[in-house]
């Protein structure tokens, strides 16, 4: 697998957290967030996505939250994850 598939981006938009990324036509992601910083645990909060995902669930201002999504093959064999994006919430 190409790393440069693998990064995504975060955007803040009015509706929430919008993440981009690329995928194959038959490959799945799913998406993945950790509230918090290191050592908290990622909750997968979307199956088989669509770029862009948008992430409406509320946090107070000051979370931060963190995600990454992971890649799968048409078998459901996992080929890798993306970079890790961060924001605070304001």
């Amino acid at each position: 697998m190409d790393s440069h598939k693998l990064l995504i981006e975060l955007t803040l938009v009015p509706a929430g957290r919008h993440i981009a990324f690329s995928k194959e036509m038959l490959e799945k992601v799913h998406v993945y967030r950790r509230v918090g910083t290191e050592g908290d645990a990622w909750q997968q909060v979307a199956t088989n996505a669509r770029s862009p995902f948008i992430d409406t669930e509320s946090f107070p201002a000051g979370t931060t939250l963190e995600y990454h999504v992971q890649h799968f093959n048409q078998q459901d064999v996992y080929e890798g994850h993306s970079n890790i994006v961060r924001t605070t919430l304001r």
